[in-house]
């Protein structure tokens, strides 16, 4: 048990990095195994912050606004992850204060400026997506299946090039509901569709005059040139920004990977969980998307 019987404000190097030692030890009693070693990680760079300030450690808010200075310009640290160092900094110097080994805290004010950053892609308002749907009618099998595509894309978070990809074969219904596989590296990953998006595929498919095979295209081009052949990406995406066009969508950032984008949201808004996100969705990509849609305040930051 640490002793308080200097309530200063310069610390040795030693003892800074015994306080950590020892408030890291106390997070196993209140935080997750992860959340621990979060903080662990972070604060073991605080540390080697600590011990280059030449045997001591001035406790001001001065001082410790050289760390984050420190994790950009020398460790050439993101700007998301100073701010979780900075959280478990401000975490170790709360503790201490409650501990009655400081009189202040000097850590509570400190902050890095947030970087400029290039615009996400934009985001769909309620109004918009049903614009497009408003739109995107007719009975023309070009229409039906652009339909079927802005369902995958918007309702279900497909990406162009998993829309071409698509095999009928890859279209199920299971005994768990209507499913769509995407097929990828290291193997596939279910997507459990939605009943508009279902109805969608299967109104378009019923236009098709040929006898479709498991291993044709889900999504057949319709032009002159590429008949009954599967789509291309670039076509995708000219469709639907089509679309996009017809509902007088033009605004700044909107593109039709906005649809995509926007996806995540909708879902999240129709209370689907984070853990059937990561399930339907890729990592990397769920993960920079959830960011995104915390930092435009567009989602709860504990999602």
């Amino acid at each position: 048990m640490l002793k308080d019987d200097d309530l200063v404000k310069t610390l040795s190097t030693d003892a800074v990095l015994a306080r950590i030692d020892f408030f890291v030890s106390t997070l196993s009693q209140k935080k997750s195994p992860a959340t621990v070693q979060t903080y662990k990680n972070a604060l073991d760079v605080f540390k080697l912050w600590a011990i280059a300030q030449e045997g001591s450690l001035e406790l001001s808010q001065k001082n410790l606004e050289k760390f984050p200075i420190y994790l950009k310009t020398e460790r050439k640290v993101a700007y998301r992850t100073i701010l979780t160092y900075l959280t478990a900094m401000r975490q170790f110097f709360m503790f201490l204060v409650k501990e009655g080994l400081l009189e202040e805290d000097p850590a509570k004010n400190i902050a890095i400026e947030r970087e400029t950053r290039p615009a996400g892609r934009g985001i769909l308002t309620e109004e918009e997506i049903a614009k497009l749907f408003e739109v995107a009618v007719g009975n023309a099998p070009i229409q039906l299946r652009d339909r079927a595509i802005l369902c995958c894309m918007l309702l279900e978070g497909l990406s162009e090039g998993e829309i071409v990809k698509c095999n009928y074969e890859d279209l199920e219904h299971t005994l768990m509901g209507k499913e769509l596989n995407i097929r990828e590296k290291g193997g596939r990953r279910i997507v459990p569709l939605d009943l508009e998006t279902y109805r969608s595929l299967r109104v378009y498919l019923a236009t098709r005059r040929r006898p479709i095979l498991s291993r044709h295209p889900l999504f057949q081009s319709l032009g002159p040139r590429e008949s009954y052949g599967r789509m291309k990406v670039r076509t995708v995406r000219s469709r639907m920004r089509l679309i996009l066009d017809r509902a007088m969508i033009t605004r700044p950032g909107i593109t039709p990977q906005s649809l995509v984008h926007t996806s995540i949201l909708f879902q999240i808004r129709k209370g689907v969980t984070r853990s059937v996100l990561k399930e339907r969705t890729r990592p990397w990509i769920l993960y920079h998307r959830l960011n995104d849609l915390k930092e435009r305040g567009l989602i709860d930051p504990s999602y």
